[in-house]
C-alpha cells in the first residue's frame, strides 16, 4: 500500500521529469527514457497506471520526433513485464500460492528472479536502440519546431511532497532491500513501511484516514484473488482432479517430451496467452503442467518460476484488457494493429528470457 502512496507523494513523477529535462533528446534516447519511465512506473504493480502516466507524458515527444506510437506501446508493455517478479505483484502472489512448504514464498520469487529480471532490463534497453534505429531509417527524429517539456510535467498535487524526495527513494530502496534479507514475513516490512510513509508524507491524522480508505478499497480485488486461487488450487487437488488431468496428459505426451513439457509450455505462452487469462494460466495450467513434471523428477518451484513470467499478455486483451485504453491513449492506435507490432517482438523476448532462466540455473 505504501508505493501508491508514493505516486501520490510525487516520488516518481520527480523521477521521470528528472530524465526529460537532464537528456539531450534523440530517438534514441527518447526510446530509452520510455524503458526508464515505465520502469519508474511500474514500481507499484499496476499496468493501468503505468500506462495512464507513462503514454500521454511521452506521447506528444513521440509525435514531434516522428516516431510511430506502437513503438511506444510496445516499450512500455515489454519493460513493465520486468518487474512483475516484485513480491507485492498480482502475478507474483498469485505464483506463491502454488509454492507449498516455502516461507515468504514472494520473497523467494523475487530473490531468485531478480538476477534474470536485471538481465531482462538491459533486453529491454537493447530492444529500444533497435526500435530506434529502425524508427531512424523510416525517417523519426526530423523535428518540426521547438519542443516544449514543461508541457510535459505532470502537474502539481497538493499531496506532492516534493521536499521530502530523497526521503521517499531512500524509504523505497530500504523497503525493497528488506522484502529479501529480513527473515519475518512480508507484510510486516509493508506495514513498518506505510506507518513510516504516512507519518513523515501526511502527518495530519485525517488525511491519513482519507488515503487508508482510498487504497484499502485497491486492495481488494487483489486480495479476494489470492484467497479465491487457494479454494481453486485446494479443490483441484483433494478432490482428485488433478491428478485425473496429469494421469491424462502422461499418457497422451510421448516420454521424450515429458521431462521438457514446462519449458515447452513457456517458450509456447505468448501465442497462447491470446486465449488464456492470467488467473486460468496460473490457477489450471500451471498445477497441471507442474503435476506432469513431478513425475520426471522437476521440482515444482522450478515450474512455477519458469510459467511466472509471460510476456504473451501483453498483447492479449483477454489477458490485460488495459491494453483498450493503452491503445486509445496512444493516438487511438488500432489493437490489431499493435498485436501485429508487437506480438514477434515480446515472443522473442519470453523465448531470451527463458534460455537466460535456464541458462543460470533458475529454470532447471
Amino acid at each position: 500500500m505504501h508505493l501508491p502512496l508514493y505516486r501520490e507523494a510525487g516520488l516518481f513523477d520527480t523521477i521521470v521529469e528528472f530524465l526529460l529535462k537532464k537528456t539531450k533528446l534523440s530517438v534514441t534516447i527518447i526510446c530509452v527514457i520510455t524503458v526508464l519511465v515505465s520502469l519508474v512506473t511500474e514500481i507499484d504493480g499496476s499496468v493501468t497506471s503505468t500506462y495512464l502516466v507513462t503514454v500521454p507524458m511521452l506521447l506528444p515527444l513521440y509525435k514531434k520526433m516522428k516516431i510511430d506510437p506502437k513503438v511506444l506501446l510496445l516499450l512500455c508493455s515489454a519493460t513493465m513485464c520486468a518487474l512483475f517478479v516484485t513480491p507485492w505483484n498480482g502475478r507474483t502472489l498469485r505464483a506463491a500460492t502454488l509454492l507449498e512448504g516455502i516461507d515468504n514464498p514472494q520473497n523467494y520469487i523475487f530473490t531468485k528472479m531478480l538476477p534474470l529480471m536485471i538481465f531482462y532490463i538491459g533486453l529491454c534497453i537493447v530492444l529500444a536502440v533497435i526500435m530506434a534505429r529502425i524508427q531512424i531509417k523510416k525517417g523519426a527524429g526530423l523535428v518540426d519546431g521547438e519542443i516544449n517539456l514543461d508541457d510535459m510535467m505532470v502537474s502539481d498535487s497538493e499531496l506532492r511532497r516534493p521536499k521530502l524526495f530523497w526521503f521517499n527513494l531512500l524509504l523505497t530502496v530500504a523497503l525493497i532491500v528488506g522484502l529479501s534479507v529480513i527473515p519475518c514475513p512480508d507484510y510486516f516490512v509493508f506495514a513498518l513501511g506505510l506507518i513510516i510513509a504516512l507519518a513523515v508524507n501526511y502527518p495530519d491524522l485525517k488525511l491519513q484516514g482519507e488515503l487508508l480508505k482510498k487504497y484499502s478499497k485497491e486492495m481488494y480485488s487483489t486480495a479476494c484473488a489470492v484467497f479465491l486461487s487457494g479454494v481453486v488450487v485446494g479443490v483441484l487437488s483433494e478432490s482428485g482432479m488433478m491428478d485425473a488431468m496429469v494421469q491424462f496428459l502422461i499418457n497422451i505426451i510421448p516420454g521424450f517430451m515429458g521431462p521438457w513439457l514446462y519449458l515447452i509450455m513457456a517458450a509456447l505462452s505468448a501465442p497462447l496467452m491470446l486465449i488464456f487469462t492470467n488467473d486460468i494460466w496460473q490457477y489450471a495450467l500451471v498445477p497441471i503442467v507442474a503435476g506432469v513434471s513431478a513425475k520426471y523428477g522437476v521440482p515444482n518451484e522450478v515450474v512455477v518460476l519458469t510459467l511466472l513470467m509471460n510476456m504473451g499478455a501483453m498483447v492479449s486483451p483477454v489477458a490485460q484488457p488495459q491494453i483498450y485504453l493503452a491503445c486509445d491513449l496512444a493516438d487511438g492506435t488500432e489493437l490489431a494493429d499493435y498485436v501485429k507490432f508487437s506480438f514477434v517482438p515480446l515472443w522473442i523476448l519470453t523465448i531470451v528470457w527463458i534460455v537466460a532462466g535456464y541458462a543460470i540455473g533458475i529454470f532447471r
